[in-house]
């Protein structure tokens, strides 16, 4: 190629922008993409966006089991808030849905039960504060497990 010739340097533009065509004097190199795997003449290929990479099936595993681990602790922490909520209004213990509650709750939260006192507000109503404790607990307890398993990956 003669050196008197001005070339044309062609670059591709960032999606929705129009194609810019310079005129210059020297051969301009064409633009290395980010990823050189990257076939940058295929259409809706842009060389200034690296593709999207697809994440091993280890890491989708461990993500799933973080979702499961956070949905049980969820569902055990909505139970015992349930529990702290009908104690605090002096929910009737003699109807089915209060006693299922506690029932269900009391399997979580005993082995918090005595760590601290209850505070009688008088009429029935009572805040258990050992309830609160075991939320804490089991929230804390959620997190500490899906970072262990991300640190498995």
């Amino acid at each position: 190629m003669d050196d008197s010739e001005p070339t044309v340097a062609w670059r591709r533009p960032p999606a929705g922008e129009q194609p810019v065509v310079h005129q210059t004097d020297r051969v301009v190199e064409p633009v290395q993409p980010l990823n050189p795997a990257v076939n940058v003449n295929q259409p809706g290929v842009s060389p200034y966006v690296s593709p999207v990479i697809a994440p091993s099936p280890v890491r989708v595993a461990v993500w799933r089991a973080q979702r499961v681990i956070y949905y049980i602790f969820g569902v055990i922490e909505a139970i015992i808030l349930i529990r702290f909520v009908l104690r605090l209004i002096s929910a009737n213990t003699s109807n089915i849905f209060t006693q299922g509650v506690y029932g269900v709750s009391w399997v979580f939260v005993f082995p918090f039960n005595g760590v601290v006192g209850n505070a009688n507000l008088g009429g029935g109503s009572v805040i258990e504060f050992f309830s609160l404790i075991a939320i804490l607990v089991y929230a804390l307890a959620s997190v500490a497990l899906t970072r262990l398993l991300e640190l498995l990956v």
